[in-house]
């Protein structure tokens, strides 16, 4: 069995911690998607796509989009997101061009 996927936010001044044990495979594609550099897509856009993805794969009825939003630092935003993200789609982020990289 693999290792639960965790989120932890901040949640009315406090931290805590979502966990999901079983996510569907067919996930794994969708991750794979949202991590893989695309330079026509706008920034903001991505940003929303995988908030939406995480509301979507933990089945806590309290993770929503909003409370994501509100509830990671958005200092480390970014990179929170794509750790969990590549940790649904199997993956380490060095193996996947999540930037452009420089000619």
């Amino acid at each position: 069995m693999s290792d639960p996927v965790s989120m932890t936010l901040m949640v009315n001044g406090k931290e805590k911690t979502f966990t999901e044990t079983f996510i569907p495979a067919k996930r794994l594609l969708e991750a794979i998607d949202l991590l893989t550099f695309e330079e026509r897509r706008d920034l903001k856009v991505i940003a929303e796509e995988r908030v939406k993805f995480l509301s979507e794969v933990f089945t806590d009825k309290n993770v929503t989009e909003e409370l994501i939003w509100n509830g990671f630092n958005a200092l480390n935003f970014n990179n929170e997101v794509a750790e969990i993200i590549a940790q649904i789609g199997g993956i380490e982020l060095k193996n996947v061009m999540t930037e452009p990289t420089e000619d």
